[in-house]
């Protein structure tokens, strides 16, 4: 068994390495915009958090769910399923390799930042590394939904790309008070940024942080638990 996992996962890590052409969204467009934006301040790290939440989401989207829609559009997800005997570790591994691949992302944006604007302290770095392991498997869980979808595969496409736009454009306006909830519900930019922005927030935003953060981990598990093999998009 831990050698079909161990299998899977290289399996995992060669497609990652092959999607060279993702890393530009996901890692060199928040690195040019962190230059064109170097004036700002990064004296409380609040700025770093925004970047970061946008590492974790669009990995996210295009490493994990989207490799898990290909697999099963193609229809090698269901092979893999046969031939290991379980879902469930096809999953597993590609968000393990999603793991990794945000933690070298967020330390290589990170070292860019200390060397080119600005000091980024050691604890920066190490908070960075720990939460967000919890950011990605909640990001996950939040956007698993995505799974159940059954639209073309156009219309897929349109329809995320509108979302992240707006949701990244919601995210730069940093709302307050009533917005600020509802947008951390529904956009998933502003509610990573919230969970890495944690230790800043009064109890009552923990509180409802910790609710949110639960509904969707539950939900995740639910949609990947009973993740289908068949093909949904059209």
């Amino acid at each position: 068994m831990f050698e079909n996992d161990l299998a899977i996962f290289k399996i995992q890590t060669r497609i990652a390495m092959k999607e060279r052409f993702y890393f530009i969204y996901t890692l060199i467009a928040p690195i040019i915009m962190v230059f064109l934006n170097k004036t700002e301040d990064f004296q409380d790290n609040e700025a770093l958090y925004i970047y970061w939440s946008y590492i974790v989401v669009t990995t996210v989207f295009n490493g994990f769910l989207i490799n898990l829609i290909r697999l099963r559009e193609s229809g090698f997800f269901k092979t893999l399923t046969y031939l290991i005997g379980s879902k469930h570790s096809i999953v597993l591994a590609n968000l393990l390799v999603q793991f990794l691949v945000i933690q070298l992302e967020i330390f290589l944006f990170n070292l860019i930042v200390t060397l080119f604007i600005t000091h980024v302290s050691a604890v920066t770095f190490v908070y960075g590394f720990l939460v967000s392991f919890l950011s990605a498997l909640l990001c996950s869980a939040m956007m698993s939904g995505l799974l159940l979808l059954k639209l073309r595969q156009g219309i897929f496409n349109l329809m995320i790309s509108g979302f992240f736009i707006i949701g990244i454009l919601l995210l730069g306006l940093r709302p307050h008070g009533l917005l600020n909830y509802v947008l951390t519900i529904i956009n998933p930019f502003q509610l990573i940024y919230e969970l890495y922005n944690i230790h800043c927030s009064s109890f009552r935003e923990i509180i409802f942080l910790s609710v949110i953060a639960s509904g969707y981990l539950l939900m995740g598990g639910m949609i990947f638990k009973g993740i289908s093999i068949k093909s949904h998009l059209k």
